[in-house]
């Protein structure tokens, strides 16, 4: 998906509606766009309930939900998940990103800011494939690891890169960057 300014794009493992569930997955008027990594294990009661609603749906895959539970509950939809993900959704009315992880961290999503521009991906070396990445060394997140065997969020080993913590999202509006905690 490439709007005005703005690229969703994934590399998808394909488990649940694996003819149709291609991602991104938008609602109807395809003007929110979300790709998510992992699975939304309640999204069978979501989608009846979306139904109910009023919502559509032209596949059978979990991600669907995402933009029409948006569309409900914005932001606060995170509320409604049970699952182990890390989705990015875009509402171009709004023209705003949200980015959020499940409330274990099971997947992962690092974030950063180069050259004015909010990148972010599952991994850090796919960051640091950008040519606006550096790979320099975060002396604190070093410190960190040799006093307690790890990195906490948001540190990375990489100055630059943040991860996102468990249960929190991220939105980017009006070119200002928010996180906090989700709630869930």
């Amino acid at each position: 998906m490439v709007a005005t300014g703005v690229a969703l794009g994934m590399r998808r493992l394909a488990i649940i509606d694996l003819v149709t569930g291609e991602q991104p997955t938008w609602n109807e008027e395809q003007s929110v766009a979300v790709v998510l990594n992992g699975e939304i294990y309640n999204y069978r009661e979501l989608r009846a309930d979306l139904e109910k609603l009023g919502h559509s749906f032209r596949s059978q895959s979990d991600t669907e939900v995402l933009p029409h539970l948006y569309e409900e509950y914005g932001v606060e939809m995170v509320q409604h998940l049970n699952g182990m993900f890390a989705f990015a959704l875009w509402d171009a009315r709004r023209r705003r990103l949200l980015l959020a992880r499940d409330r274990f961290g099971e997947k992962p999503l690092y974030w950063g800011v180069f050259d004015k521009t909010l990148l972010f991906a599952s991994e850090p070396k796919v960051l640091l494939a950008h040519p606006a990445v550096k790979s320099s060394l975060n002396l604190n997140a070093l410190r960190q690891y040799l006093s307690f065997d790890y990195v906490p969020a948001p540190l990375t080993i990489y100055e630059g890169i943040n991860k996102l913590p468990a249960a929190h999202i991220l939105t980017l509006a009006d070119g200002e960057i928010e996180t906090r905690a989700s709630g869930v």
